[in-house]
């Protein structure tokens, strides 16, 4: 069986993209983590220790993010790189990372990438 436990809509500022004034000021994002799993043992003997702690996995979503990347599709991967090595138990880990204020000419909500890690 696979369930999921969710971190979403996660507001962090971040130096992410392929243009120098990025690198320079900055940018807001949105990131949405899924780790999968079987929460079945978990849910059964309600230990913290069978499922993901959702502060820990928040602290190690935040520390991945902060590694400067070109791409956002690199931020991903080492969020999904950083949840893994920490939450074994993970079948899957998707992340989605969304740019509010991408640098493009056009009237938008955001532009977004999702990667998915398998085990």
């Amino acid at each position: 069986m696979e369930n999921k436990v969710s971190l979403n809509g996660v507001k962090l500022f971040g130096y992410h993209g392929c243009l120098k004034e990025e690198e320079h000021t900055g940018a807001n994002f949105i990131v949405d983590a899924h780790l999968f799993f079987d929460l079945m043992p978990s849910a059964k003997t309600d230990n913290l220790d069978l499922t993901v702690d959702y502060e820990k996995a928040l602290f190690i979503l935040k520390d991945a993010f902060a590694i400067r990347a070109k791409l956002i599709e690199t931020a991903a991967l080492n969020i999904i790189e950083a949840l893994k090595q920490e939450f074994k138990m993970a079948n899957r880990v998707e992340v989605t990372i969304h740019k509010p204020t991408a640098p493009i000419s056009a009237d938008f909500k955001s532009v977004s990438i999702t990667l998915i890690g398998w085990s």
